[in-house]
């Protein structure tokens, strides 16, 4: 699964109303535009961010792979200057009963915005000359956190709508594999055993214990030991083997940018790792409260492989 932002300002309430984006393969001078051939880029079950006029209103899934398309005649007057071959993508839209401003979350939102491309001016305008931009799962959970905070059910409809996309295919790739049968079962356990696992993991970690945020729908259940890396299910469905973290928090986590001592103490991998949890408004040194000692087993693991892991570009 991926995360996109569109802007459509001109075209929302036609690609909206009829459930899809549009774009034209190319720019009016003939240019390639890498924000409309990121449409070709999506899949079904990503995340689209809709974003217009100052708002993000709606948020969907891709439904069905890109296709070629002629612009839409809806589009009216709005579409004079683009040509009229272009690619369409399908969006099973979700409209938010109380729109976001991203104006107003913009310390949170600045330092997840990626460098090109960016779907935001500094300023938090949207960026025109961005159509559709990929962005980061930590910008993309952020937007998901913000919009069940202003719409309570937003996250279980997503989440179920998405389970239906994605979960049947998912699961047909298994089938279809040369996998031998009981490989095949074993993986279909471990796919469905996610959900047991957050279950386990709120048992032991009652919220996030970098923010403090204890609204369970606004934080991610990540894995201190990868899932990839684990040796067996039971490592993989263990609490223990977790911590519950707000979406930004667990990006540096998930990264190796920030880890924990067993005692509790923050270890950031490099200073600017420390000015942008600062920017985000945690104090540093933090020291956020000891942990379990089969915790401090999978906590040495990310320690020693894991922190580090990668520079913060």
């Amino acid at each position: 699964m991926a995360f996109w932002w569109v802007n459509h300002k001109q075209t929302y309430s036609a690609e909206v109303g009829g459930g899809y984006i549009w774009s034209p393969k190319m720019n009016r001078n003939g240019s390639k535009n890498q924000t409309y051939i990121n449409l070709t880029l999506t899949k079904p079950g990503d995340i689209v961010i809709s974003y217009a006029g100052g708002l993000i209103k709606a948020i969907g899934l891709v439904a069905l792979p890109c296709s070629e398309k002629s612009k839409p005649s809806e589009f009216g007057s709005a579409g004079d200057s683009w040509s009229d071959a272009g690619w369409e993508v399908l969006i099973d839209w979700e409209l938010l009963e109380t729109p976001i401003r991203p104006k107003d979350h913009l310390e949170l939102l600045a330092p997840l915005l990626p460098s090109k491309n960016s779907p935001l001016q500094a300023s938090g305008n949207g960026n025109q000359g961005c159509y559709l931009a990929s962005i980061s799962d930590a910008l993309g959970n952020l937007v998901l956190s913000l919009a069940n905070g202003v719409n309570p059910s937003f996250a279980d409809d997503i989440e179920q709508h998405q389970a239906e996309l994605e979960g049947d295919a998912i699961e047909a790739d298994i089938q279809a594999s040369t996998l031998d049968a009981t490989e095949k079962l074993q993986l279909v356990k471990s796919r469905r055993g996610q959900g047991l696992f957050r279950a386990n993991l709120e048992k032991v970690e009652p919220a996030c214990r970098v923010t403090g945020v204890t609204n369970k729908a606004l934080l991610i259940a990540s894995h201190i030991k990868p899932w990839s890396k684990c040796d067996n299910n039971p490592e993989r469905l263990d609490g223990n083997n977790g911590l519950l973290l707000s979406p930004h928090i667990d990006k540096l986590f998930d990264r190796g940018w920030i880890t924990f001592t067993d005692t509790g103490d923050m270890l950031c991998a490099e200073p600017s790792i420390e000015k942008a949890l600062q920017q985000w408004g945690i104090k540093l040194p933090m020291n956020v409260g000891p942990f379990k000692p089969k915790q401090n087993e999978y906590l040495a693991y990310h320690r020693s492989e894991i922190y580090r892991s990668e520079p913060a570009t």
